[in-house]
């Protein structure tokens, strides 16, 4: 068995997965929680905190809905248990270590900060991400219900980004449909983040572009694995989302997206042509995106050279200091809002450290450096077989790691809603390709 197995290449391993199912019923659980915690998108704890609340029917649908991730960890907690609870193919590796950074978070959240309501809400809602992904890594058959949430994962951002983009002109903001026969033309420009709808934040250009990035990465990923409709599919979102990505002008996410796009080719085998003409593309895609010509005035704010293209070194720099009041534990979540004047910190790392200290912010990087050890190990270790470990994995892993230098996965947010089950595939993945060899974690 394992002879047969090893002839097959990692590709049509990948393919071979993927096309598996899980039963229906344990398939749809998985997936109907994971909706759950995408429901809170673009809502928060304190619109019920709103003394007029609900004073509109929108205003009472996105209160209910910010406390929907609680539903979902709470009913996977609830099945966990009554399975037993977490097997070691669920806890050994990212997963556990991001539960140490939560509990850790947590405990902060409920001791030092001044607003507990908010701080102890976000703490559960990043944990519940979690405890689905390790329902899910308990199942018998954690591939097939893996495979699904992850391809479920790549569909909200195609979604996401479609629906955004066609959204846009409806709530006031910018057409970002080519226009005056120009391709890249964006009508009325970028300059939507203050657009509200439906008493909701409208949607930033950073956002927009995390989730073209994504979708755009997960299309690279797909085009060559699944069924004949599945593979057009994906090859229509490529070019699609390259362009929404330009049309964003998320500078961060463009060259997060271009090197990660590369490594999946280099995972794919690709010959050196095609490294070489995405090469030469992604160098178009900066030049037209300006990061070439405006690198001075576009990677910075202040007037002054600016390397890490986000302006907020001054914000960077009072999360330091306001670190130095507790930098064991922290100061729970969503500390850089409740301290900082509602500021938002833009670095995973500072953000994990002024949540959970040094304590939580060491598993924090310890989560992204044990995954890379993982990934390293099964592409790079003679014999090993990566079946399991689809291209886009490394490379969205890859994204959000480069993207944590001007934006954070350390909240709950569409950032770690797609980083998670990334995180969790990669533990599958290793366990079952080597320690699976001798006695699987759990088994």
């Amino acid at each position: 068995m394992e002879s047969a197995t090893q002839d097959l290449t990692a590709w049509d391993m990948a393919a071979r997965i993927r096309s598996l199912r899980a039963p229906r019923s344990r398939a749809a659980l998985y997936m109907g929680l994971w909706m759950l915690v995408w429901a809170a998108y673009n809502t928060g704890p304190w619109i019920v905190l709103d003394p007029s609340f609900p004073k509109s029917t929108a205003q009472l649908i996105n209160g209910i809905r910010a406390f929907s991730p609680m539903l979902a960890g709470w009913l996977a907690l609830m099945l966990i248990l009554h399975r037993g609870g977490v097997s070691k193919l669920g806890l050994m590796g990212p997963l556990g270590l991001f539960s140490f950074y939560t509990i850790i978070g947590l405990v902060s959240s409920l001791l030092l900060s001044t607003n507990v309501f908010q701080a102890v809400y976000f703490a559960l809602a990043f944990g519940s991400p979690l405890l689905i992904l390790m329902l899910a890594l308990s199942d018998n058959q954690p591939e097939q219900s893996m495979s699904q949430l992850l391809t479920l994962s790549w569909l909200v951002a195609v979604v996401m980004m479609v629906g955004i983009v066609l959204a846009l002109p409806f709530i006031g903001g910018p057409s970002l449909l080519p226009t005056d026969g120009n391709l890249f033309h964006v009508k009325g420009g970028w300059g939507v983040q203050n657009v509200a709808f439906a008493d909701m934040p409208g949607p930033r250009g950073t956002g927009l572009a995390r989730y073209a990035a994504v979708a755009g990465l997960a299309s690279l990923g797909g085009i060559s694995q699944g069924k004949l409709v599945a593979r057009l599919f994906w090859v229509a979102m490529v070019p699609a989302s390259i362009y929404v990505l330009l049309a964003a002008q998320g500078r961060t996410e463009i060259l997060a997206f271009i090197i990660a796009a590369g490594v999946l080719l280099l995972v794919r085998h690709s010959s050196r042509y095609i490294l070489l003409t995405w090469g030469l593309a992604g160098a178009l895609l900066m030049a037209r995106a300006g990061l070439f010509a405006r690198f001075w005035e576009f990677g910075s704010r202040t007037g002054q050279f600016d390397p890490t293209l986000t302006g907020r070194t001054v914000t960077w720099q009072q999360g330091w200091e306001l670190l130095g009041s507790s930098p064991l534990v922290g100061l729970g979540f969503f500390a850089d809002r409740i301290f900082l004047q509602m500021q938002h910190i833009h670095n995973g790392l500072l953000h994990a450290l002024i949540q959970s200290g040094i304590l939580g912010s060491a598993a924090f990087v310890g989560a992204f450096v044990v995954a890379w050890l993982m990934v390293l190990r099964l592409y790079l270790v003679r014999g090993s077989t990566a079946f399991f470990l689809h291209p886009e994995v490394p490379a969205v892993l890859l994204f959000f790691t480069l993207m944590n230098v001007t934006e954070s996965t350390a909240q709950f947010s569409s950032n770690w809603l797609f980083l998670a089950p990334v995180m969790a595939w990669i533990q599958l993945a290793f366990w079952k390709s080597y320690a699976g060899k001798t006695a699987p974690p759990g088994a």
